[in-house]
């Protein structure tokens, strides 16, 4: 999502980024509201007005879609939990929240806040309706859809089906009775994937009745949740295994430093060919001045690599996530996913140590599986 999208600004330090994809959910609501739901209540309204309001109540949606988001992401940040960022997408939107909670509570408080806060959008939009009935037609229609959609948003959040908001509060329930949050996790998902199938099977039905939009749209959602709830548990049991190791037990020690007066022409041929490593650290035995990738290497025109040194392709030390030999696995693991690396340099007291990878990363899971094998 996160190459396709705009920033639109932050909210307590919190990125908020609109995905390309969200443009089909918008052309489809205001289609769908336009065509299908404001002729049968106003047939005599002009169609400037039809579509105007069609496109603002789009667009209202989205903002009831971001207020329940930010819901959860100021409830994390309020018990310490770092988020990343909050993106609204085709299926609504997601908050990027970087740790799991440390207790149910915690994870309870989270996932609640988001209906709650849908719930009482929708009881506000009630309240506008009553106001502007009699006063503003348009107003009034604007205010029924989106009360109507706010507490549809809040009560379907509410189903078990994890990782929808209803089965993270199942989680914290099942992780308060039984002290286990990767017991709770493994059942909160097959729960999820219960309520996927069920989604599933009724957009089928629902699709070969006649009703193909709405029957496709809703099996849609099930493959995605249920995807999402796979990912998830697999998630926690990694999460499992790395537990109480660090990364100075897979790391790549005495990595060869490539010297930074060197022209890329050089570096291709004296350290990139023959060797099996996509990236090199750059520097001099007493201070690492960055990283040099395979990608950064493409990026520049092979006519120029005779002028181009290492160092002006290079990524800075400064712009790159380090990590220690005490940082544990799950944290490394972390860090290569938000930036989008593949490996990552370890320091020691400002000095380069080694260096860890996904591919270190791979060979620590396949000895753990062969040893509990």
């Amino acid at each position: 999502m996160g190459k396709a999208s705009v920033l639109l600004g932050k909210v307590r330090g919190i990125p908020i980024r609109v995905d390309a994809s969200w443009i089909i959910i918008f052309v489809l609501a205001t289609w769908s509201i336009a065509r299908g739901v404001l002729p049968n209540l106003h047939p005599n309204w002009p169609q400037a007005l039809t579509w105007g309001v069609a496109a603002f109540a789009a667009v209202l949606f989205f903002v009831s879609v971001l207020i329940h988001e930010l819901a959860h992401s100021l409830v994390a940040l309020a018990h310490g939990l770092p988020v990343r960022q909050i993106t609204l997408f085709v299926f609504g939107g997601a908050s990027q929240i970087d740790d799991e909670p440390q207790r149910p509570r915690t994870e309870f408080l989270v996932a609640l806040v988001g209906p709650l806060s849908s719930l009482l959008l929708g009881g506000l939009y009630y309240l506008v309706l009553r106001l502007a009935r009699d006063v503003s037609p348009p107003v009034a229609t604007l205010a029924a859809l989106l009360a109507q959609v706010n507490v549809s948003l809040g009560l379907f959040n509410l189903i078990p089906g994890f990782p929808l908001d209803g089965g993270r509060v199942l989680r914290a329930g099942l992780w308060a009775a039984r002290k286990d949050i990767a017991w709770a996790t493994r059942w909160a998902a097959r729960v999820g994937h219960l309520v996927a199938m069920l989604f599933i099977v009724a957009g089928i039905v629902l699709a070969f009745a006649g009703d193909w939009l709405n029957g496709m749209w809703l099996a849609f959602i099930g493959i995605f949740v249920d995807n999402a709830a796979r990912a998830s548990h697999g998630e926690m049991a990694l999460r499992k295994v790395f537990e109480g190791h660090t990364v100075a037990e897979v790391m790549s020690d005495g990595c060869a430093l490539v010297p930074p007066q060197l022209t890329l022409d050089v570096f291709v041929e004296q350290y990139l060919m023959g060797e099996a490593r996509r990236c090199y650290p750059v520097g001099t035995r007493e201070e690492v001045f960055g990283l040099l990738t395979i990608h950064g290497v493409r990026s520049v025109p092979t006519s120029t690599w005779r002028d181009k040194r290492v160092t002006d392709v290079m990524t800075p030390l400064p712009d790159l996530r380090i990590v220690s030999p005490e940082t544990p696995l799950w944290d490394a693991l972390r860090n290569m996913t938000a930036d989008g690396v593949n490996q990552l340099p370890v320091l020691s007291d400002g000095q380069l140590v080694g260096m860890v990878s996904r591919e270190n990363l791979i060979s620590f899971l396949h000895a753990r599986s062969a040893l509990q094998s």
